[in-house]
């Protein structure tokens, strides 16, 4: 698995597009000290991968039972569509 997209021009395009990256928020409250807040991301596909934008680097994320069901299933689609 490689963290870097085979384009680097279309995965900032995107997060720009999209507004993608942090937000400064902590819409749960935080998490642990080392707990950014809230990041805004999009799963995407390109050739034959699944590509996930963060629009920052990242280094962990951590979300609810329902947030990680609707990741996971927006990854599948995405895998699905490949």
């Amino acid at each position: 698995m490689s963290n870097h997209s085979q384009n680097p021009e279309m995965i900032k395009a995107m997060s720009e597009a999209m507004g993608l990256g942090a937000t400064g928020e902590f819409p749960e409250g935080k998490l642990n000290p080392t707990d950014e807040g809230e990041i805004r991301m999009a799963i995407a596909s390109e050739g034959d991968k699944v590509i996930i934008a963060f629009g920052k680097p990242t280094s962990w994320i951590g979300m609810g039972k329902q947030q990680a069901l609707e990741l996971a299933k927006s990854i599948i689609e995405r895998a699905q569509i490949l």
